[in-house]
């Protein structure tokens, strides 16, 4: 129990520290009708801090050692969407996989859209299987 309020804790910390430092960074970014919004690779951060903090860490806290099946299922849905967050982020920023890319960045570069909807597929999977398997793999 004590394992997954950890890695829980640090996901969501980090999540959080992410989406502040990116939400603070996006009137600098505002378009001239005065839109910002936040990438597509942001909602994968946002929802593995609200996975960590709801489907692991509060019914630890609640219920103990019987959410242990929920909360490592959710760790490993969360360790998916962090891991896709990293090229979906680079995609946006169009550093590594968007480098042939001109014109105008969009909130949800196409490459980028895909990561995340393939990520959260994926998310979705590993977490569903954590929970009627016991485990993951």
């Amino acid at each position: 129990m004590g394992d997954y309020l950890t890695i829980a804790s640090l996901f969501a910390g980090f999540g959080m520290a992410i989406l502040v430092i990116r939400i603070q960074r996006e009137p600098a970014n505002e378009t001239p009708k005065g839109q910002a919004g936040l990438a597509w690779a942001d909602l994968l951060l946002l929802g593995a801090a609200m996975l960590s903090l709801w489907l692991a860490i509060l019914p630890l806290l609640l219920f103990g050692a019987a959410a242990a099946k929920l909360a490592g299922a959710a760790c490993a849905a969360v360790a998916i969407l962090l891991g896709g967050y990293l090229p979906a982020i680079l995609d946006h920023y169009r550093i590594f996989l968007g480098e042939g890319r001109t014109g105008r960045r969009e909130r949800g570069e196409p490459v980028e859209r895909v990561i995340v909807l393939a990520t959260s597929a994926l998310a979705v999977i590993v977490f569903a299987a954590g929970l009627t398997k016991g485990s993951v793999w």
